[in-house]
């Protein structure tokens, strides 16, 4: 989409000449063909629709949103009204907003985590919007994968079912008045570019979902090559710097609420197959009161009797922040990992030497999880990491935190309703 239409998008969605709010906006990735159709019809009934191609265009969409609001205060003394920001895309598309999110938001006051509620319409692989299922039966019977996939299949053949469609986003924006305050937790991830002398560069991000290596799972829909300099998207006139070109290293060594999360490039759509065994390290440490509860996998740090250590050769590795299904948000992450093990050799006389066996991959299940740091065991091969569906290359290690540093520590979504009160 040429830049001028996302231009003329906000103009008119979020005009800058008139200090009110709009009651809700939705954001679309039409990168999904059938996201490009959802906006189409949306707009086609006079929805405040903002089509989005890309990060450039969600930081851009969430700064002018961000913008209108800060006039909205300029102007009076009353706060303003919640905004629904209703969210179609994938896990990936709906992590770009994320990061744009906490960006903006770590230079207002805490209060304007008020001022903003997310509604989570999925296209693609959307894990969050499968969570969201497993808490509201409502939202679940509208947004469930199937089903919902399933309509949006057929309203591209179909107006009657295109018209289901536009019912079922209508009445969640218009109905849904819950919400649950997802944690935001953090990633840090260390890196070395290729055309740089120097030895790592380091960039922080937030996400809700999970961290991954080696998944069997199909879940990065979009990709991060974190060695690529030569980058071509082009600039919103007006807008803060976007995704044109990396910044130099001592801009991006910055504290988590830095902009700079939201300066790399995101790739065109790739899944994630099961990579070879890793050899990693992982230091975590758990939460009081787990490590008693959890299995040895690894030698503790003396005096420290909540940090393990495990080095082995890992098949995949995937930290959740999100609960499990119908659970309840907690302060912790869920550790789940697959080692490659060998059988023993043994030689009996009379026969040839037998080649040495895989067994089953071995798995082991961790709760309690507060913080973790992973690095490869040899550090010329960088990782592949996944995180909330975007993949990122070119990391040498990561380093997970249950929770954000600033204080936007909570993305807020609408469901219809929610059973108990969330943290």
């Amino acid at each position: 989409m040429p830049r001028k239409q996302l231009t003329e998008q906000l103009s008119r969605v979020l005009p800058t000449d008139d200090a009110s709010i709009p009651d809700h906006i939705t954001l679309v990735n039409v990168g999904d063909p059938q996201g490009s159709l959802l906006a189409t019809r949306l707009q086609e009934r006079q929805q405040k629709v903002i089509s989005t191609l890309g990060p450039a265009d969600i930081r851009a969409a969430v700064t002018c949103l961000v913008s209108k609001i800060q006039k909205f205060c300029n102007s009076n003394a009353k706060p303003p009204p919640p905004i629904k920001v209703l969210l179609a895309g994938s896990d990936s598309f709906i992590n770009s907003v994320l990061r744009s999110y906490v960006d903006q938001l770590s230079f207002k006051p805490p209060d304007w985590q008020n001022y903003i509620k997310f509604l989570i319409v999925p296209l693609g692989n959307n894990s969050l919007a499968r969570y969201l299922s497993s808490l509201d039966g409502v939202y679940a019977s509208a947004f469930s994968a199937e089903t919902w996939k399933e309509l949006l299949e057929r309203a591209e053949l179909q107006k009657t079912d295109c018209q289901e469609m536009l019912n079922r986003v209508h009445r969640y924006l218009h109905s849904a008045s819950a919400t649950i305050q997802l944690p935001v937790a953090e990633a840090m991830i260390t890196y070395k570019e290729k055309s740089s002398d120097e030895e790592s560069s380091q960039i922080f991000i937030p996400f809700v979902n999970d961290v991954r290596l080696g998944s069997p799972e199909t879940s990065a829909s979009a990709s991060v090559d974190l060695d690529e300099t030569q980058l071509s998207v082009p600039q919103l006139s007006g807008s803060p710097p976007s995704l044109a070109s990396l910044p130099d290293k001592k801009d991006r060594i910055t504290p988590p609420s830095s902009p700079n999360i939201n300066s790399l490039y995101m790739g065109q759509n790739r899944d994630q197959s099961l990579s070879e065994p890793m050899e990693l390290q992982l230091d975590y440490w758990l939460i009081p009161g787990k490590a008693s509860e959890t299995p040895a996998v690894g030698k503790s740090s003396k005096g420290d009797t909540t940090k393990s250590t495990l080095k082995t050769t890992f098949r995949s590795l995937q930290i959740q922040r999100l609960p499990l299904a119908g659970e309840q948000p907690t302060q912790h992450f869920l550790m789940s990992y697959s080692t490659k093990e060998k059988k023993q050799k043994i030689m009996r006389l009379g026969k040839k030497k037998e080649k040495e066996k895989e067994t089953e991959p071995k798995s082991q299940v961790v709760e309690g999880v507060s913080r973790l740091i992973c690095s490869a065991k040899t550090h010329s091969v960088p990782l592949k990491v996944s995180i909330d569906g975007t993949e990122w290359s070119g990391v040498k290690f990561f380093q997970l935190s249950a929770q954000w540093q600033t204080h936007i520590k909570h993305f807020p979504v609408t469901l219809f309703s929610f059973p108990e009160a969330s943290l």
